[in-house]
Protein backbone atom coordinates (compact mmCIF):
# COMPACT_ATOMS: atom_id res chain seq x y z
CA UNK A 1 0.00 0.00 0.00
CA UNK A 2 2.49 2.35 0.86
CA UNK A 3 4.67 1.40 -2.39
CA UNK A 4 1.61 2.17 -4.57
CA UNK A 5 1.52 5.73 -2.56
CA UNK A 6 4.80 6.18 -3.48
CA UNK A 7 4.43 5.44 -7.39
CA UNK A 8 1.47 7.56 -8.07
CA UNK A 9 3.01 10.44 -6.25
CA UNK A 10 5.80 10.37 -8.36
CA UNK A 11 3.92 9.71 -11.69
CA UNK A 12 1.72 13.29 -10.11
CA UNK A 13 5.29 15.04 -9.99
CA UNK A 14 6.45 13.66 -13.48
CA UNK A 15 3.15 14.77 -15.16
CA UNK A 16 3.31 18.60 -13.40
CA UNK A 17 6.99 18.87 -14.57
CA UNK A 18 6.73 18.04 -18.30
CA UNK A 19 4.07 21.68 -18.69
CA UNK A 20 6.27 23.77 -16.58
CA UNK A 21 8.95 23.13 -19.12
CA UNK A 22 7.18 23.95 -21.73
CA UNK A 23 6.61 26.78 -20.33
CA UNK A 24 9.83 27.51 -19.75
CA UNK A 25 10.92 27.30 -23.48
CA UNK A 26 8.11 29.08 -24.04
CA UNK A 27 9.31 32.27 -21.83
CA UNK A 28 12.73 31.58 -23.16
CA UNK A 29 11.41 32.22 -26.48
CA UNK A 30 9.45 35.23 -26.22
CA UNK A 31 11.99 36.50 -24.69
CA UNK A 32 14.56 36.30 -27.14
CA UNK A 33 11.98 37.09 -29.94
CA UNK A 34 11.38 40.33 -28.45
CA UNK A 35 14.87 41.09 -27.78
CA UNK A 36 15.62 40.28 -31.59
CA UNK A 37 12.55 42.05 -32.82
CA UNK A 38 13.54 45.24 -30.65
CA UNK A 39 17.54 44.92 -31.73
CA UNK A 40 16.65 44.71 -35.24
CA UNK A 41 13.96 47.58 -35.44
CA UNK A 42 16.67 50.03 -33.62
CA UNK A 43 19.43 49.27 -35.65
CA UNK A 44 17.41 49.51 -38.43
CA UNK A 45 16.26 52.95 -37.45
CA UNK A 46 20.31 53.82 -36.52
CA UNK A 47 20.57 52.78 -39.90
CA UNK A 48 18.42 54.65 -41.95
CA UNK A 49 19.23 57.97 -39.57
CA UNK A 50 22.47 57.06 -40.94
CA UNK A 51 21.26 56.47 -44.85
CA UNK A 52 19.20 60.21 -44.47
CA UNK A 53 22.42 62.34 -42.99
CA UNK A 54 24.42 61.34 -45.68
CA UNK A 55 22.32 61.86 -48.13
CA UNK A 56 21.37 65.28 -46.98
CA UNK A 57 24.95 65.59 -46.77
CA UNK A 58 25.54 64.99 -50.57
CA UNK A 59 22.60 67.36 -51.22
CA UNK A 60 23.95 69.82 -49.23
CA UNK A 61 27.27 69.29 -51.18
CA UNK A 62 25.09 69.20 -54.56
CA UNK A 63 23.59 72.55 -53.62
CA UNK A 64 26.90 74.40 -53.04
CA UNK A 65 28.40 73.14 -56.31
CA UNK A 66 25.05 74.47 -58.22
CA UNK A 67 25.68 77.96 -56.51
CA UNK A 68 29.44 77.81 -56.96
CA UNK A 69 28.32 77.01 -60.79
CA UNK A 70 26.08 79.76 -60.71
CA UNK A 71 28.54 82.30 -59.80
CA UNK A 72 31.21 81.72 -62.22
CA UNK A 73 28.71 81.68 -64.71
CA UNK A 74 27.67 85.06 -63.53
CA UNK A 75 31.40 86.09 -63.79
CA UNK A 76 31.87 84.60 -67.21
CA UNK A 77 28.21 86.54 -68.58
CA UNK A 78 30.20 89.93 -66.61
CA UNK A 79 33.40 89.62 -68.19
CA UNK A 80 31.61 88.85 -71.83
CA UNK A 81 29.30 91.57 -71.68
CA UNK A 82 32.57 93.93 -70.51
CA UNK A 83 34.34 92.69 -73.40
CA UNK A 84 31.35 93.25 -75.70
CA UNK A 85 31.01 96.45 -74.07
CA UNK A 86 34.28 97.58 -74.74
CA UNK A 87 34.29 96.08 -78.65
CA UNK A 88 31.19 98.47 -78.75
CA UNK A 89 32.51 101.31 -77.55
CA UNK A 90 35.94 100.84 -79.79
CA UNK A 91 33.78 100.25 -83.09
CA UNK A 92 31.65 103.30 -82.37
CA UNK A 93 34.77 105.37 -81.72
CA UNK A 94 36.15 104.28 -84.81
CA UNK A 95 32.60 105.61 -86.51
CA UNK A 96 33.00 108.66 -84.90
CA UNK A 97 36.15 108.89 -86.03
CA UNK A 98 35.37 108.49 -89.87
CA UNK A 99 32.63 110.54 -89.72
CA UNK A 100 34.36 113.09 -87.71
CA UNK A 101 37.57 113.31 -90.13
CA UNK A 102 36.47 113.71 -93.45
CA UNK A 103 38.31 111.83 -96.86
CA UNK A 104 39.84 115.25 -97.64
CA UNK A 105 41.55 115.70 -93.82
CA UNK A 106 42.87 111.70 -93.88
CA UNK A 107 44.30 112.32 -96.89
CA UNK A 108 46.15 114.89 -97.80
CA UNK A 109 49.66 115.41 -97.79
CA UNK A 110 51.96 118.63 -97.60
CA UNK A 111 50.70 120.16 -100.85
CA UNK A 112 47.63 120.66 -98.78
CA UNK A 113 48.59 121.60 -95.96
CA UNK A 114 50.54 124.62 -97.40
CA UNK A 115 47.66 125.52 -99.46
CA UNK A 116 45.43 125.86 -95.97
CA UNK A 117 48.61 127.83 -94.58
CA UNK A 118 48.01 130.43 -97.66
CA UNK A 119 44.32 130.09 -96.07
CA UNK A 120 45.15 131.74 -92.81
CA UNK A 121 45.41 135.45 -92.84
CA UNK A 122 48.01 136.32 -90.47
CA UNK A 123 48.23 139.89 -91.98
CA UNK A 124 44.80 139.94 -90.18
CA UNK A 125 44.86 137.59 -86.97
CA UNK A 126 48.64 139.04 -86.17
CA UNK A 127 52.21 137.23 -85.92
CA UNK A 128 53.89 135.34 -82.93
CA UNK A 129 56.70 133.20 -81.70
CA UNK A 130 58.17 131.52 -79.05
CA UNK A 131 58.90 134.66 -77.29
CA UNK A 132 55.70 135.91 -76.87
CA UNK A 133 53.50 132.96 -76.47
CA UNK A 134 50.76 132.37 -74.06
CA UNK A 135 49.50 129.02 -72.60
CA UNK A 136 46.96 127.96 -75.07
CA UNK A 137 46.26 125.16 -72.91
CA UNK A 138 44.28 126.93 -71.12
CA UNK A 139 41.65 127.15 -73.91
CA UNK A 140 39.09 124.34 -73.57
CA UNK A 141 39.86 121.78 -76.00
CA UNK A 142 43.80 122.64 -76.70
CA UNK A 143 45.95 119.79 -74.71
CA UNK A 144 49.33 119.32 -74.86
CA UNK A 145 49.37 117.94 -78.24
CA UNK A 146 46.52 120.53 -80.10
CA UNK A 147 48.77 122.93 -78.64
CA UNK A 148 51.79 121.72 -80.27
CA UNK A 149 50.09 121.35 -83.66
CA UNK A 150 49.07 125.59 -83.35
CA UNK A 151 52.17 126.34 -82.96
CA UNK A 152 53.49 124.90 -85.41
CA UNK A 153 51.20 126.70 -87.47
CA UNK A 154 52.49 129.92 -86.30
CA UNK A 155 49.59 130.24 -84.08
CA UNK A 156 50.90 130.98 -80.42
CA UNK A 157 48.91 133.78 -78.66
CA UNK A 158 45.28 134.24 -77.23
CA UNK A 159 45.11 137.48 -79.74
CA UNK A 160 45.54 135.54 -82.60
CA UNK A 161 42.97 132.90 -81.94
CA UNK A 162 40.21 136.23 -80.41
CA UNK A 163 40.84 136.93 -84.51
CA UNK A 164 39.75 134.13 -85.87
CA UNK A 165 36.94 133.67 -88.81
CA UNK A 166 35.00 131.26 -90.47
CA UNK A 167 37.60 130.54 -92.75
CA UNK A 168 40.38 130.80 -90.14
CA UNK A 169 38.77 128.05 -88.03
CA UNK A 170 38.08 125.81 -91.29
CA UNK A 171 41.72 125.55 -92.40
CA UNK A 172 42.96 125.06 -89.06
CA UNK A 173 40.40 122.28 -88.13
CA UNK A 174 41.96 120.81 -91.43
CA UNK A 175 45.27 121.38 -90.42
CA UNK A 176 45.29 119.71 -87.24
CA UNK A 177 43.17 117.28 -88.28
CA UNK A 178 40.39 118.62 -85.57
CA UNK A 179 36.72 117.31 -84.97
CA UNK A 180 34.80 119.50 -87.23
CA UNK A 181 33.11 122.18 -85.35
CA UNK A 182 35.29 121.29 -82.57
CA UNK A 183 36.65 124.86 -82.38
CA UNK A 184 33.20 126.29 -82.40
CA UNK A 185 31.40 124.23 -79.63
CA UNK A 186 34.25 124.39 -77.68
CA UNK A 187 34.23 128.41 -77.88
CA UNK A 188 37.95 129.34 -78.85
CA UNK A 189 37.32 132.15 -80.54
CA UNK A 190 35.28 134.14 -77.25
CA UNK A 191 37.85 132.04 -74.77
CA UNK A 192 40.82 133.53 -76.55
CA UNK A 193 38.84 137.03 -76.27
CA UNK A 194 38.47 136.86 -72.70
CA UNK A 195 41.65 135.53 -71.88
CA UNK A 196 43.06 138.42 -73.66
CA UNK A 197 41.38 140.83 -71.48
CA UNK A 198 42.71 139.41 -68.32
CA UNK A 199 46.22 139.92 -69.38
CA UNK A 200 46.06 143.09 -70.67
CA UNK A 201 44.04 143.76 -67.26
CA UNK A 202 46.89 142.02 -65.08
CA UNK A 203 49.63 143.74 -67.05
CA UNK A 204 48.32 147.26 -66.41
CA UNK A 205 47.84 146.33 -62.61
CA UNK A 206 51.88 145.28 -62.56
CA UNK A 207 54.42 147.61 -63.27
CA UNK A 208 56.39 147.13 -66.35
CA UNK A 209 59.99 145.94 -66.03
CA UNK A 210 61.22 149.65 -66.85
CA UNK A 211 58.75 151.22 -64.11
CA UNK A 212 60.50 148.60 -61.33
CA UNK A 213 64.07 149.66 -62.93
CA UNK A 214 62.86 153.83 -62.51
CA UNK A 215 61.06 152.67 -58.83
CA UNK A 216 64.48 150.63 -57.65
CA UNK A 217 67.36 153.24 -59.34
CA UNK A 218 64.75 156.34 -56.74
CA UNK A 219 65.03 154.03 -53.90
Amino acid sequence: MRLLLINNISESQDTISIPIAYVEVFVMMLGAFVIGYVGATLYERYRHKATQVAVDNDIDLLKKEIQDLKEENEQQNRKLSYRKDRMDQEYEQVNFQKRAFSDDVLSKGTAAITQNVAKIDFDRIGYANTENKDDLQKITGIGPYTETKLNDLGIFTFEQISNFTEEDIIAVTKLIKFFPDRIKNDRWVSKAQQLKFESAQQAKSSPSEDVKKKMTRVN
